[in-house]
C-alpha cells in the first residue's frame, strides 16, 4: 500500500517550479505529505524519493522544448517500470504538466509508456484548474472548502476600472495600429540613462532567444526585432548551455540544447550584437552567467554588447540554493559582488533580480521588501551609479493589485533610503514588468490581461517596462509575439495616461497606504537583525545601514542562518520551515496555520528560529 505522500519534481533542470509548489500547497491542506526535488539533469534523489517514500502521488513537469519533455518523461518513466520502483499494478498516480504544445504531443504517445501518466491539460478555467488538483489528490475531507479556499486566493479583489481600460486596449485588435518606436540619438544608444531620458514611452525591453542547434534563428529574429523598431533592448534568452559552458564548444557537442539561444563563444556574441545594428539600434545584452562571470562581461564589451542597455545580476541565486549553477551559496555570493564592481567600474547601470527570485519560492511580502533594501545595500557599496530595480506584477499569480502596489511603494521606498548610505547616491531606476505565470493559455485572454497589468505597472511610473509577451504561457515569443506586445502595451501606456487622474484616485487609498507602513516597518526591523550579523555594527538609521548590508558575508550569513529564507526554496539546506499564504487583497503573510490562520510578525517568525 503507497503512503500519501506526494514527490515532484521538474525534468532536465527545468527552472519552473512554481506549479509544483502550488499543487503542494493543495496537497498540504488536504493532509497530504509532498516533496518538491530541486531541478536537476540526474534523476537519482527522484528515484531515492519514491524508492524512501512510496508516494502515491508524483508529480513531474517540464516547461521548455516538447521533443525534450517527451524524451525526458519517457526516460524517467521507463527506468520508474523496469527498476521495479513502480509496477503496472501499484496504487500509484503519476502526473505530468507541460505547454499546451508538449501536452499535445504526448496525447499521441502517452499510451506508448509502460506506466500511465495522467497529462495536466491547461485549462483556462481557474476553478475547474483547482478542482482536477484536488480530485488528484483525492481529498474527500473538506473537499468544497479547501476549493473556494484556494480559489478566493487565486482572484483576490483588484481594481475594476483596470478591467474596463484592458477591454479598450485590445478592442478590434486596433492596437496594431501603433507607430514604431523612434530612431534614438547616438549618445542614447551608447548611454541607457540617455535612452531613457529621450523615450516616449517607458524604455521597452524584452527577453528573445530561439532554442535551436545554433544561433542563426535568433540572429535573424534580432534583425527584425530592430527593423521593427519595437524594442530598446534585448535580453538574449541564454541557454542553460550557454550560462554554464560558455567558451567550452565541445560541451555543446555533448549536450543537446533544450531552451535559449546557445551562443558558445565571442564570435557568436559579435554576430548577435552585429544583428541589432538595424532600425532603432537596440541594446543587447545576456542573461546572468553562473560561472566567470566578471570575464564573461568584459567578453561582452569587446563583442559590442553591455552599451546602451543595464545588465541583471542575482544576489543570492543561480547556485546550489535553485540548482541553477553548480557552486556552494558563499562562492556564489563572492562571484556576483565582483561582476556587480566590474560593472560599475565599466559605468553599466545594474538590476539585481532578487525580488523576483523570491517571488517565485512563496517568500511572504516582507521578505521582498527587505530583498529591494538588500540588492540596494549591496549596489550602493559597490559603486553603481545608476541602479535600476524591477517590479515584476502578478507574481504569484495570486497577489492582488492593491497588494502590488503596497509592496512595491514600500520596497522602492526602503531602497532610496539605503542608498542614501553614500555621500553621492545612486540614481534609482523604475522597471516593471507582468508575471508569466498570470497569463492564460487562451491568448485572446491573456492579451487581455497583459494590458490590464501594464495599467497596474504604470501607477509606479516606470522608466523601463519588460515586456512578456502574450503567448508566454503557451511558449518562447517570437518576434512576431513581441512585436505585437510592443505594440499591445503601449497602447495601453498611451490609454493610462489619458486616464491617470481616475486610475490614481483607485490607487491612492488608505488600505494601500496602510499595507506599505506596515510593511516598511516589518522590513526595518528585519534589516537591523540582518545588521547584527555584522562584527562592526551599531544601531543606526537605515539611512546609513548600507557598509553593514552591503557586505559579502553578511549576505551570506543571512540565508545561511534563514534570516532571508522561503518556503518555497527546493535546498533543505537554506528551505524557510514556515507557512505563508495569501489573505486580504492577495496579501502574503506568514501565518501560523491554514485552517484558522493568524499572522506572525517578523519578530516572531525569527524567535521560532533561534
Amino acid at each position: 500500500m503507497r503512503n500519501r505522500f506526494f514527490v515532484a519534481t521538474s525534468l532536465a533542470n527545468d527552472p519552473h517550479t512554481e506549479g509544483m509548489h502550488n499543487a503542494s500547497k493543495i496537497a498540504t491542506l488536504g493532509k497530504v505529505g509532498s516533496l518538491i526535488l530541486p531541478p536537476s539533469l540526474d534523476y537519482t534523489a527522484l528515484y531515492e524519493a519514491i524508492d524512501k517514500y512510496k508516494p502515491r502521488f508524483i508529480g513531474l513537469s517540464y516547461r521548455q522544448n516538447e521533443n525534450v519533455a517527451v524524451q525526458e518523461l519517457f526516460k524517467v518513466v521507463n527506468y520508474f517500470y523496469t527498476s521495479g520502483l513502480i509496477k503496472p499494478d501499484d496504487d500509484v498516480k503519476i502526473q505530468f504538466a507541460g505547454l499546451p504544445n508538449t501536452i499535445k504531443l504526448l496525447k499521441s504517445k502517452v499510451n506508448e509508456l509502460p506506466l500511465q501518466v495522467i497529462l495536466c491539460e491547461n485549462s483556462t478555467k481557474i476553478l475547474e484548474r483547482i478542482t482536477e488538483t484536488v480530485d488528484f489528490f483525492e481529498i474527500d475531507i473538506n473537499r468544497e472548502q479547501i476549493i473556494k479556499q484556494i480559489y478566493d486566493e487565486l482572484v483576490p479583489k483588484g481594481i475594476e476600472l483596470f478591467d474596463q481600460l484592458a477591454s479598450e486596449a485590445v478592442r478590434n485588435d486596433d492596437y496594431k495600429n501603433e507607430p514604431p518606436l523612434p530612431v534614438p540619438s547616438i549618445e542614447a544608444c551608447n548611454d541607457y540613462v540617455t535612452r531613457i531620458r529621450e523615450a516616449e514611452f517607458p524604455v521597452l525591453r524584452s527577453h528573445f532567444g530561439i532554442p535551436a542547434p545554433n544561433i542563426q534563428p535568433t540572429v535573424d529574429g534580432i534583425r527584425e526585432l530592430a527593423n521593427a523598431r519595437v524594442l530598446d533592448e534585448i535580453s538574449l534568452g541564454s541557454s542553460d548551455l550557454s550560462q554554464r559552458y560558455f567558451g567550452y564548444p565541445e560541451m555543446f557537442k555533448k549536450f543537446k540544447n533544450d531552451g535559449g539561444v546557445p551562443y558558445k563563444d565571442f564570435n557568436d556574441l559579435v554576430a548577435l550584437y552585429q544583428a541589432s545594428r538595424y532600425g532603432n539600434f537596440p541594446g543587447v545584452k545576456p542573461y546572468c552567467h553562473v560561472r566567470d562571470l566578471v570575464g564573461f562581461v568584459r567578453q561582452c564589451l569587446d563583442a559590442g554588447m553591455l552599451r546602451g542597455v543595464h545588465q541583471a545580476v542575482p544576489l543570492y541565486w543561480f547556485n546550489e540554493l535553485d540548482g541553477r549553477g553548480p557552486a556552494m551559496v558563499r562562492d556564489s555570493i563572492k562571484e556576483h559582488f565582483a561582476c556587480v564592481r566590474e560593472l560599475a567600474r565599466n559605468g553599466i547601470p545594474v538590476e539585481m533580480n532578487d525580488p523576483n527570485q523570491w517571488s517565485s519560492r512563496w517568500a511572504h511580502d516582507t521578505i521582498i521588501v527587505t530583498s529591494y533594501a538588500l540588492i540596494s545595500a549591496v549596489m550602493t557599496m559597490c559603486g553603481v551609479q545608476n541602479m535600476v530595480l524591477q517590479m515584476q506584477f502578478n507574481k504569484p499569480k495570486e497577489t492582488g493589485d492593491y497588494a502590488d502596489l503596497a509592496k512595491m511603494f514600500a520596497g522602492i521606498e526602503m531602497a532610496h533610503r539605503i542608498s542614501m548610505g553614500r555621500k553621492i547616491p545612486a540614481s534609482i531606476f523604475r522597471e516593471t514588468r507582468t508575471g508569466i505565470e498570470s497569463l492564460s493559455v487562451d491568448m485572446d485572454l491573456a492579451k487581455w490581461q497583459l494590458a490590464r497589468s501594464t495599467f497596474l505597472q504604470m501607477c509606479m511610473n516606470p522608466h523601463i517596462i519588460h515586456i512578456v509577451s502574450y503567448c508566454e504561457a503557451n511558449y518562447a515569443a517570437r518576434p512576431a509575439d513581441i512585436i505585437d506586445s510592443s505594440r499591445l502595451i503601449r497602447r495601453a501606456v498611451r490609454i493610462f495616461r489619458q486616464n491617470k487622474e481616475d486610475i490614481m484616485k483607485e490607487v491612492n487609498v488608505p488600505l494601500v497606504k496602510e499595507r506599505r507602513d506596515w510593511l516598511i516597518n516589518e522590513s526595518a526591523f528585519l534589516l537591523n537583525q540582518i545588521a547584527k550579523l555584522h562584527p562592526q555594527y551599531e544601531p543606526c538609521p537605515l539611512e546609513i545601514m548600507a557598509p553593514y548590508l552591503g557586505d559579502e558575508n553578511v549576505i551570506s550569513s543571512s540565508i545561511e542562518q534563514k534570516l532571508m529564507t522561503a518556503p518555497g526554496i527546493i535546498n533543505a539546506k537554506y528551505k524557510g520551515d514556515f507557512l505563508t499564504k495569501p489573505m486580504r487583497y492577495g496579501m502574503i503573510n506568514i501565518v501560523d496555520n491554514y485552517d484558522n490562520p493568524q499572522i506572525l510578525s517578523e519578530k516572531e517568525r525569527l524567535f521560532n528560529i533561534k
